[in-house]
Parts: C-alpha cells; structure tokens; sequence
C-alpha cells in the first residue's frame, strides 16, 4: 500500500482517481488546489504524488518542487490535458517528476504506474 496525494480540481476526476487507487490498495488524499495540496503533504507524507498539471490558481509544478523539500522521496506523476510541455520539459522543471499522463487517463494504466513506483517509494520509507 502506498499514500497517494491527489491533486485534482475537477470533482469528477477526484472521485474516480480516489476510487480506482483505494480499489488498488492505496490510501488516498485528496486536494483541490496547490495550497491545500501542500497542507496535505505535510500531514500525510505521500509515498506518490498525482497532481493535474493545470489546477486553478496556477500549474501544480510548485507543488512538485514543495515535494522535493517536504517529502523528497516521494515520486511525482503528473497528469494533464493540456498542450504545454509535449517535449518533456517537466522533468527538467520538476526534479522529482517520474511520469506524465496524458487525459483521458486510463484507470488500468494509472493504478499499473502508481504500482510500479510504490514498491520503490515503499521501500525508502521502511528504511526511514
């Protein structure tokens, strides 16, 4: 099981993610905005971040950079819908960044991804 912090400002998606990672085994935290994202980190210590790229009040990369300060071992999937940073920029704004999807996100994917950098996250927070 990991912790997973979701930021998510579309209600919609935030039920969905929530559900198809609590059904996958992982606890879930939810935000809606970078403030109460960063809130959130601080008090759950996620082993994975899941943040939608474009949240109102700005881009979740704050969020990220916060992560590597907070929580720096955690691993940073961001999920978008968006044009901006096709080449891969993010993981040179984001240093802690692991993975882009790309919206409509598939569940099947997005639980096979959040698995594959957990057991790392995990096991860097037994050895803390």
């Amino acid at each position: 099981m990991a912790i997973v912090l979701v930021l998510e400002d579309d209600p919609g998606l935030q039920f969905t993610f929530c559900e198809a990672l609590e059904e996958a085994g992982h606890k879930v935290h939810i935000a809606s905005n970078n403030e109460q994202a960063m809130n959130a980190m601080r008090r759950c210590a996620p082993d994975v971040l899941l943040l939608d790229l474009m949240v109102s009040g700005g881009l979740s990369t704050d969020v990220a950079n916060y992560a590597g300060y907070c929580a720096p071992d955690a691993e940073v999937i961001y999920v978008t819908g968006s044009g901006l940073f096709t080449k891969g920029e993010l993981f040179s704004m984001t240093r802690n960044a692991s993975m882009v999807l790309r919206k409509p996100v598939n569940l099947r994917e997005l639980t096979m991804m959040i698995n594959h950098v957990a057991p790392s996250a995990m096991a860097v927070s037994a050895a803390n």
